[in-house]
């Protein structure tokens, strides 16, 4: 699996109704740097340049951190993407559990929930 970065800037300042200027004024940059960043026009972001996006949304008053602006999307690789077909295809191209055969209806399943027998692949508890 790889890893892909995505700039959420410009939907974050459309929820909250800021433009452009306002941020390149609130955090002291240049406003081609901010709309180079709104539309994800960037190879790399400076730690410095995050910063300061950082400091001016909390100066617009949003209390927003450097993960409300990029998040890292998980990208199978091809043979990630393979064995998901091919679990598929075994489960009758239904990712919830094998249909009878000519049955548009899911067979029903007995025994414990799957949440009872791992137990130590669940999350924390909020």
């Amino acid at each position: 699996m790889t890893g892909h970065m995505k700039i959420e800037l410009a939907g974050l300042l459309r929820r909250h109704k800021i433009t452009q200027k306002q941020l390149a004024q609130a955090a002291r940059m240049r406003p081609a740097t901010v709309n180079a960043l709104y539309n994800a026009r960037v190879e790399r972001v400076e730690l410095s340049t995050l910063v300061d996006l950082v400091i001016g949304l909390r100066r617009l008053g949003i209390q927003a951190d450097v993960g409300d602006i990029l998040q890292v999307i998980d990208v199978p690789d091809d043979a990630e993407e393979a064995a998901r077909e091919r679990a598929l295809r075994l489960l009758g191209g239904e990712p919830w559990g094998l249909k009878v055969q000519g049955s548009a209806v899911l067979a029903p399943v007995s025994g414990p929930p799957i949440e009872d027998l791992l137990p130590e692949f669940l999350g924390p508890s909020l």
